[in-house]
């Protein structure tokens, strides 16, 4: 994956990258998906990417910042079905309602959430409150 050291806001140095437009498939499944910074997607086969995004796109996360919900749960539903799949974004909105509200809530920096919770959560519908 390539990546470029730059300046941050706060002059720290960060890590930028482009998120890759599909993940190289090769027989594995997600396993997991890590919030720090963005979604990490956790391989079967023991690999690391960026999860994949549309051009001039990635999926952001941290401190009450990033994008919709239901733009990671649209994301991470299509990358259960095909994690080579080419995300489309377009009809976020119709993400299951289960994954959008698992990521509307608070997940500590570096949270992991297994396959198994993300199954669940795309199979269960929302509490109502």
């Amino acid at each position: 994956m390539p990546v470029l050291r730059t300046p941050g806001d706060d002059g720290k140095q960060v890590w930028r990258f482009y998120a890759p437009l599909s993940l190289p498939a090769g027989g594995a499944e997600l396993a997991s998906v890590v919030l720090h910074h963005t979604l990490w997607v956790l391989t079967s086969d023991g690999h690391v990417h960026p999860a994949p995004c549309t051009p001039t796109e990635h999926l952001w996360w941290g401190d009450g910042w990033g994008d919709r919900a239901s733009e990671a749960a649209a994301v991470v539903d299509q990358l259960l079905n095909d994690l080579g799949a080419t995300v489309d974004l377009h009809q976020h909105w119709d993400a299951p309602k289960g994954l959008t509200a698992l990521f509307n809530e608070e997940h500590k920096k570096g949270a992991e959430l297994t396959r198994a919770a993300l199954l669940h959560a795309r199979m269960t519908p929302p509490r109502t409150r």
